[in-house]
């Protein structure tokens, strides 16, 4: 393809707003679409119908279908139907589907049939279904181009469901295929990544999941760690036929197969904490091979990490993470927060609230491309010098689970409450942090980047009086409550006599103020944190005190104010990054006189929604990070934020700044 006919899809498909793109064919498709300018309208060949058409997104994609049809399954064009009529029902109108391949050479015997226009997964194959169904057709193949779903029709008179029941399949027939060829067992060499691995999820929960009796967390979590087990294999074992894999065995032999390979997975040491000893896959019968079938095809560890990450955060359900005041960092601000504090080799990092796991997988994302890293190398580093905590167990699984697809295979990550210091084993007799699998202390790390939570309250004096800022909340140098206007009431229940010191009897603490404390011990002299706070801990008269505590043990290296709509659709509620290094080491004795970096965000690549908002140049196509189109690299499109501008001019102010890291 020129760089005309690049630039002429590119307008085409980017400045509509049906979901339809291009990353699900190749290069070599794509390039064998006609396009051409005629006047202010673009236009697109048809190699069905001989003639021009109107350049909408969904005819390009329909297009690109008919080379994919036409040279990879190698059907000729005249056994190929467009805008075929299918009549559903007697007194229905007859609907018209947009791609139908023909068995014979009279084309009376529709053989596969592919549906386009529905750029989502759900209502799309819903749609195919319902073709396949009036016209008795086997397969039939979903697009919206840059996905795809292939679908088997299967007779199963004693099914629940009626006559037909649906799988997915790997792909489609070529011209010759029989249907045990097209299931033949798949090496991890076959398997591509997917695309929108929150869509398949969502579409799994509709079609298998809601009736299955079962959690869909746990479920999925289990099939996704069985497969990803299957995927990672040593290089001479890569041309070896996948495990994960849907035959012709029965229900009985289906669940035994996937069952015993998730038993194998859990056995292995990345599965520690992750997975109960007795924990079995309770997905079964025709739930476990809708689901299994789904997976079967596509790859997760060779997944954009975005990719995955989004269906994980989807899978915990962010409603109830919001009733705590826990929500997933928007991955912009993560990027920002590494890349201002430029984590290096043999640095320590750890997140005391890491929720999926966002900062660390950053983190090894960018001290790997900093390096050149291989695999190895990126799991030597990830083993000895990440570390994550949470006090929620799904988050947990998540983050362990998320670091294990980043390619850290035993990550430190461990479920524990990060501001009780007994839980960590603290006391002036043993100062090591656990239960991690390697012995670290307070005061060994290098790096700290967290997002705690905001809402809540730690009660109890016992846990409590490990805080130096606890004793500040109790000399009344420090309100602890949720705002100035509630401390009083909400916090303080009694006064002690004015004569003397004023001592208050504080009953609880806000989680963020003591995480930045508990945050500041972890760090050694010289270290770094990254965390983000609620701007009242800025600027509120009552939490002065706070801030001086703040000064005195860590030079402030700047704060970025991010949008209102950062946080969006969970939460409105404005929020600062906070940088600090520790005084001491690198960043030398306290002293009241330095610069600061200071921005504030204006563009925080979401809407009022809290919807994402994508980068385009002026022709409205959508870019990538690097600013080059993102159909023309094929990488996805990046997040219309300046937070990336801002953590430049970070790093620009920080090499002519007097600080050291």
């Amino acid at each position: 393809m020129t760089q005309t006919s690049t630039t002429l899809l590119s307008e085409a498909l980017e400045k509509g707003t049906t979901g339809h793109g291009s990353r699900f064919f190749s290069a070599q498709i794509l390039q064998k679409v006609q396009l051409r300018q005629v006047e202010d309208a673009v236009q697109v060949f048809c190699i069905k119908r001989k003639r021009w058409l109107k350049a909408k997104p969904e005819e390009i994609v329909r297009q690109a279908t008919l080379v994919y049809i036409t040279t990879e399954l190698q059907y000729p064009l005249s056994r190929i139907a467009v805008e075929w009529p299918i009549q559903m029902g007697s007194d229905a109108e007859k609907e018209r589907a947009d791609i139908v391949i023909f068995s014979d050479a009279a084309n009376t015997d529709p053989y596969i049939i592919i549906e386009l226009k529905r750029p989502k997964a759900t209502s799309g194959l819903e749609q195919l279904r319902s073709y396949l169904r009036w016209t008795g057709c086997y397969f039939g193949g979903w697009c919206n181009g840059d996905d795809a779903v292939f679908v088997l029709r299967e007779e199963e008179e004693n099914t629940k469901k009626g006559p037909y029941t649906f799988r997915d399949i790997p792909r489609l027939p070529r011209m010759g295929e029989s249907l045990d060829e097209v299931l033949r067992p798949l090496t991890p060499q076959d398997l591509r990544p997917i695309q929108d691995l929150r869509s398949l999820i969502e579409r799994l929960e509709h079609d298998a999941l809601s009736t299955a009796g079962v959690t869909a967390f746990d479920e999925l979590l289990k099939l996704f760690f069985a497969k990803l087990y299957d995927e990672v294999r040593p290089a001479k074992k890569m041309a070896d036929p996948c495990k994960f894999r849907v035959s012709a065995a029965d229900d009985d032999q289906l669940y035994a197969r996937f069952n015993g390979l998730f038993q194998e997975a859990k056995s292995r040491p990345n599965a520690a904490d992750l997975f109960d000893a007795g924990d079995t896959l309770k997905l079964q019968g025709e739930a476990l091979r809708l689901c299994a079938s789904a997976l079967e095809p596509v790859s997760l560890a060779h997944s954009d990490m975005e990719v995955i990450d989004a269906a994980f955060e989807y899978l915990v359900n962010p409603e109830q993470k919001g009733q705590k005041g826990q929500y997933f960092t928007p991955r912009p601000v993560v990027r920002m927060a590494v890349k201002m504090l430029q984590p290096q080799d043999g640095e320590k990092v750890i997140d005391p609230s890491c929720g999926s796991g966002g900062f660390l997988i950053h983190t090894l994302g960018y001290v790997r491309e900093s390096n050149s890293w291989s695999d190895a190398e990126a799991y030597r580093y990830a083993n000895e010098h990440l570390f994550g905590v949470d006090f929620d167990e799904r988050l947990a699984r998540v983050a362990k689970m998320s670091m294990i697809v980043a390619g850290d295979g035993k990550s430190n990550i461990v479920r524990v409450n990060s501001l009780d210091v007994r839980a960590w084993q603290n006391s002036s007799a043993s100062t090591k942090i656990g239960p991690f699998s390697k012995e670290v202390h307070d005061g060994d790390f290098d790096l700290v980047l967290s997002n705690p939570p905001f809402s809540g309250k730690v009660s109890g004096r016992t846990q409590l009086n490990a805080y130096d800022l606890f004793e500040l909340a109790s000399q009344g140098l420090l309100a602890a409550g949720d705002d100035d206007e509630e401390s009083e009431e909400d916090v303080l229940t009694e006064q002690a006599p004015t004569v003397g010191p004023k001592i208050r009897r504080v009953n609880s603490m806000k989680r963020d103020i003591l995480f930045l404390e508990r945050g500041l011990d972890l760090l050694k002299p010289g270290g770094r944190m990254a965390i983000v706070l609620p701007q009242g801990n800025l600027n509120n008269v009552g939490l002065g005190g706070l801030r001086e505590y703040m000064f005195k043990r860590a030079r402030l290296l700047g704060v970025v104010g991010l949008h209102f709509f950062t946080f969006r659709p969970f939460a409105s509620i404005k929020t600062s990054v906070v940088f600090l290094q520790k005084w001491g080491g690198t960043a030398g004795p306290p002293r009241d006189d330095y610069d600061v970096f200071m921005a504030v965000s204006s563009k925080p690549g979401k809407d009022n929604r809290g919807r994402y908002l994508y980068r385009q140049d002026a022709a409205g196509r959508l870019l990538d990070a690097s600013g080059d189109v993102a159909i023309e690299s094929g990488h996805p499109a990046a997040v219309d934020s300046d937070l990336d501008e801002i953590a430049d001019a970070f790093v620009d102010w920080l090499a002519q700044s007097d600080v050291r890291f």
